[in-house]
This record gives C-alpha cells, structure tokens and sequence, in this order.
C-alpha cells in the first residue's frame, strides 16, 4: 500500500515537474528575444546538446566521487516511481534496532564514515551543477542576451533539475536528496531548500545580471552545500 501511494505521489508531481521545466524554457525563449537573436536547428541542437552535457556531468559526478571512495560503481535502469538510469554504488544504508542508520557493503561489512560518503556521493550531482552553473554565469554574466544556446542549455539544466529535486524529488528513494538528508540525519525539506536556494538565485542571476547581491548569495549558498561533503 506504501509503495502504491508512492507511485501516485510520483505520478502527479512529475507534471508538476513538467509544468515548471516549461515555464522556464519559456523564459529563456523571452531572452532570446530580448537579445534579438533568432534561431535555427542547429541552435535548438546546441541547446539540446548543452541539456544533455550537463546531466552527463551531473551523472559522471556521482561516479567518480563513489570511485574515489573505492565503491563499485554500476549504471541501471528503473521503471518505478520514475523511469530513469540511476547510478548505483554498493553502499547499504540500515536502520538497527535503535532507529540509527548503519551504513554496510554488498558484504554486509561496515563501512567507515559511511553516513559522510553518502552525503558527498549523493550530493556530487547538485555540487557538480552549482559549480558549471557558476562558471558560466560568472563567465558570461549578460548570457540572458548573448547567442549562446548550448550555455543555456547547461545553465536550463542545472537549474531545473536542482528545483524539481527540491519541489518534487525529496521522497524519491532513488534521489539524490533523499541520500542527503538520511546521512546528514535531518529532514528532507531542509535539505530541499539548501538545493532550491542556490537554483533559485542562478534564475534571479540570469534575468537580472545587474545585481550585485545575488551573485554573492548563490556563490555563499553552494559553499555551504558543499562543504558539507568536507565535514569529516
């Protein structure tokens, strides 16, 4: 019956999901015409290739971090609650009998600062977005009205998967922030708004280049984020 209500859950929020990915690319349309740039297919292909780039990073972060702590990495696909291809590293997390989280091998072999490698390989991916997404919008803060369709679809990316996690991912069992908030041992909405926070100012950053605060707010906000992966 949970795993039932769990699929519904998932079921409607993935067009909420969808709802909020239109209205942004909408509004990347509304800065295409603001820097009077028309485009072709090959500017959609760019923008497309630039979406896609960034979940490959996104992907490839996670990885690399689970290998660097010597897990075996492994690609699978899921149909439920979300058809997608998830990252899978052999690292269990249990609760014991006091409702603490223990954190095991394949093997059932405990692993040393389990709960901290599980928090800087489930949050590799959001880190990974925060910092293309500072690159780019450091680098070229007027994007909004330059011709440079595949940055957009790097920055579309970032900032619109850091907000579908945060508004309807926290409960994925799967997710990303559902790993972060269990090893960080707090509640998913929190960590939910340390993920939305620095997407939501990259969106204000994008609109409005001519902030002064904004960019120090996002840059202090994915600090934080990432420093708690250096915790320990």
């Amino acid at each position: 019956m949970e795993r039932a209500r769990l699929d519904q859950i998932f079921t409607s929020t993935e067009r909420i999901r969808w709802i909020i990915a239109l209205l942004f690319l909408l509004s990347l349309g509304q800065g295409r015409a603001a820097a009077e740039e028309e485009w072709g297919s090959s500017d959609y292909g760019w923008f497309l290739a630039g979406g896609a780039s960034a979940f490959v990073l996104h992907e490839s972060a996670h990885a690399l971090v689970a290998k660097s702590f010597g897990f075996d990495v492994r690609l699978e696909s899921r149909r439920k609650p979300i058809p997608f291809i998830v990252v899978r590293y052999d690292l269990i997390s249990i609760k014991d009998e006091s409702g603490q989280i223990q954190y095991t091998d394949e093997n059932g072999q405990p692993v040393s600062h389990g709960a901290e490698k599980r928090y800087a390989t489930a949050s590799a991916g959001i880190n990974s977005q925060n910092i293309s997404s500072e690159i780019i919008l450091t680098l070229y803060p007027n994007l909004r009205e330059e011709p440079r369709p595949f940055l957009k679809g790097v920055l579309a990316f970032d900032v619109l998967t850091s907000i579908g996690y945060a508004l309807v991912g926290r409960k994925d069992p799967d997710g990303d922030l559902r790993g972060m908030s269990e090893a960080l041992g707090v509640d998913d909405k929190l960590v939910g708004t340390l993920v939305f926070l620095p997407a939501a100012l990259d969106a204000y950053r994008y609109f409005y280049p001519e902030s002064r605060w904004a960019p120090w707010a996002s840059r202090g906000a994915k600090g934080y984020l990432l420093g708690l992966s250096f915790r320990w």
